[in-house]
Formats: C-alpha cells, structure tokens, sequence
C-alpha cells in the first residue's frame, strides 16, 4: 500500500474503530488471563493452576491440529474433484484457529478454543466469516484449481 492509501484509510471511522477494538483486545485478554490465573492460583493452588492450563492447551490442541489435517486432506479431494469446498475451507479455519488459542496459554483462550471445536459454533463463525471474504475464499479456490493443472 502506498503511504497515500494509509493515510486514507486512517480517515475511515470504521477502520479506525475496528483498528481501536482489536488493540483493546490485545491488551485486555492478556490482563484478564493474568488476573484468572492469579485468582485460581488462590484457591486451588498455583501448581495445578499450571498444569491444567499446560494439559488443557497440549491436549485440545492436538485435537484440534489432527482434525484441521482431516479437514485439510477432504478439502485437497473436493478440489481435486472440482467441485467447491466452502464448508471444508470454513472447518480448516476453524480448527486452525482452534488450534492456536488452545496452544495459547490461559483458561479464556482455551475455552474459546474449546467453543471452536464444537461443529455447530465452528461452521456458524466460518461461514459469517465466509460471508465476509467470499472474493478471498473464492480467489483461494481458483488459486488451488490452477496449481493442479
């Protein structure tokens, strides 16, 4: 992007809104995971606060990077087969995104992760976010199709 574009983009309100929310929650979440963290310290113990947020991330993300790899591999056979994997794009991302917050570690993160696994929610988010970027999951899947040939 030219510095001109950028600077137009900084006038945009919902930009600028959008851009404000996203670094409160850069830096909220943290604080709220310090703060649980602290707290649950307190009642049962730092020592297993540790290791269940340790078991919890090693766990739920290796559900998640296992299930983001079957999805990887049904969305490779329906564009080998041509046809249009919108669901299979909506649960590889998903699961990615899954995989990540439950590897991130803290309790908010992997219950969110957590939230990401179940089908239901998972296709709900994936396909509001399809909605969003339909151009770049289609872009993706013309990218795809012109790799095999």
């Amino acid at each position: 992007m030219t510095i001109t574009r950028v600077l137009l983009r900084l006038r945009d309100r919902d930009f600028l809104f959008r851009t404000i929310f996203v670094l409160l929650l850069f830096s909220l979440v943290p604080l709220a995971e310090i703060f649980l963290f602290v707290f649950l310290g307190n009642v049962i113990g730092n020592y297993l606060v540790l290791v269940i947020a340790v078991v919890v991330g090693l766990v739920g993300g290796f559900v998640a990077l296992s299930q983001a790899r079957r999805t990887e591999a049904r969305l490779r056979e329906r564009v080998a087969a041509g046809a249009w994997p919108g669901r299979e794009i909506a649960d590889f991302v998903g699961f990615a995104a899954a995989a990540l917050l439950l590897i991130t570690p803290g309790f908010i993160t992997d219950c969110a992760g957590l939230l990401l696994l179940i089908p239901g929610l998972r296709r709900a988010v994936g396909h509001r976010l399809a909605a969003r970027l339909k151009t770049g999951f289609k872009g993706l899947y013309d990218r795809l199709t012109l790799s095999r040939l």
